[in-house]
């Protein structure tokens, strides 16, 4: 079973967008997990560590695009969503199948 985690805080409205998003893919790619919505502000410090802005997706542990530095406090962009708040389907897909071994379900 996969973990998921969106964290977020209140101030960039992309999150909303992100958790609509991700939703949708974990339905089209059977993905069998456990999904989390995280508001860092409810967080303690040690589970802050990584966080690359919001929205922030956590597979497994690991950040969407394999940030691993400190906290940023600031609305994230994606740039393989031409600089949007939220990562293309494609990218969630992708990132999915390959924490499932590559095989969807």
């Amino acid at each position: 079973m996969t973990n998921i985690e969106l964290l977020y805080f209140e101030g960039c409205p992309s999150w909303a967008t992100a958790w609509a998003e991700l939703g949708r893919v974990v339905v089209e790619t059977g993905t069998q997990a456990t999904i989390r919505l995280r508001d860092i502000a409810e967080l303690p410090e040690h589970e802050r560590t990584g966080f690359a802005g919001s929205p922030t997706i956590r597979i497994d542990g690991l950040d969407l695009e394999g940030y691993d530095g400190p906290s940023v406090l600031a609305c994230r962009r994606y740039p393989q969503n031409d600089g949007r708040g939220w990562p293309t389907r494609e990218q969630l897909r992708e990132s999915l199948l390959a924490a499932a071994g590559g095989a969807s379900g």
